[in-house]
């Protein structure tokens, strides 16, 4: 390390910018948390085999490891973990009941006949094994950090909102895999140039490089690869739609704006399914059959046309629930 860069390093410390060191937020934790002799292999080692976080807990930065090793946060109490702890156990006790009384994991798996199954079936199929997902992945996500939580470290949550809550496919990805998105932001997104690169060509070139690594980073499989990319082509719309209907145009007519926005989500919702249905679930075939059987008939588009006033009520049920949030003063990005 250069004499300039370790004077720049020891000038970015909590004490020089006058910050509690037991106080950080999350944002100086990543960006102050560690200095140059901490970078030791012996640290190295205790980040990288920390047990809670190791094997499919949710991912944390280094300087933000050290930080809370040397400094535990203040927030880190009983009173805390303790109802935590009651959600996890609430959420397996769900999933046993879940799956012992409602067979749709073991209908997909089993490359069932589609066409024995009317539109709702079809559909209710897709939907539930989407939120099986959900709950396979918050489990684990939940039962480490709890782990991590009772040793005295705080990584960021996963799945911060349910699979059911999420009108915007941007904001689906930075909380569905939180800590993952966070981390892929700083290494790899940034890095690259972001969506500042200079041109959208670059910029969704700069999605599609970050998907495509994070599906080989799930597994070596064309499945999450087609998941990779269907993300990335599902993002599109919704980038093309904020440019057609900027909310500054539209900042004197809310109500005719949330419901211009609902008719989006209903889009990004179908769309969401069937990126997450093809790379986790039933894969390209199986959505074929399944997309299939739900349109291929007179009684099916009567379905789905039914089932669009219902979705518009679900958005703005969404909207309205962020609303509320913004009222009480929490804004969770997503």
């Amino acid at each position: 390390m250069s004499s300039h860069s370790l004077c720049s390093s020891l000038a970015n410390t909590p004490q020089k910018k006058n910050l509690d060191p037991t106080a950080l937020s999350e944002r100086d934790r990543v960006n102050l948390g560690a200095q140059p002799h901490d970078f030791t292999f012996r640290n190295y080692l205790a980040y990288i085999l920390y047990s809670p976080l190791y094997l499919a807990g949710p991912i944390i930065n280094f300087n933000d490891y050290i930080s809370q090793t040397r400094h535990p946060l203040p927030s880190i109490t009983l009173h805390r973990i303790i109802p935590y702890a009651i959600r996890f156990g609430a959420c397996l006790l769900f999933m046993e009941v879940f799956l012992h009384h409602f067979y749709v994991v073991a209908i997909a798996k089993s490359h069932p006949d589609w066409s024995i199954y009317t539109p709702f079936q079809l559909s209710m199929l897709g939907y539930m094994n989407c939120h099986v997902l959900w709950l396979k992945l918050l489990l684990p996500w939940r039962f480490f950090r709890l782990w991590s939580l009772i040793d005295g470290i705080d990584p960021p949550e996963n799945q911060v909102r349910c699979v059911s809550d999420s009108p915007s496919t941007l904001a689906f990805w930075r909380g569905w895999h939180r800590s993952f998105n966070r981390w892929i932001l700083r290494y790899i997104y940034i890095p690259m140039g972001g969506s500042q690169s200079g041109s959208k060509f670059r910029s969704a070139l700069n999605y599609a490089s970050v998907f495509t690594f994070v599906a080989l980073w799930h597994d070596i499989n064309l499945n999450l690869l087609i998941w990779g990319w269907m993300v990335v082509f599902f993002v599109v719309p919704e980038v093309l739609a904020r440019m057609a209907f900027p909310w500054r145009k539209w900042k004197d007519h809310p109500n005719q704006y949330r419901c211009l926005c609902c008719v989006g989500v209903i889009g990004n919702l179908f769309m969401m399914m069937a990126a997450n249905l093809v790379g986790f679930v039933i894969g390209v075939d199986g959505l074929k059959e399944m997309v299939n059987g739900i349109v291929g008939s007179f009684g099916g588009r009567m379905f789905i046309m039914a089932v669009f006033p219902v979705l518009f009520v679900g958005a703005q049920t969404m909207f309205e629930w962020r609303e509320s949030e913004r009222r009480r003063g929490i804004d969770m990005k997503c």
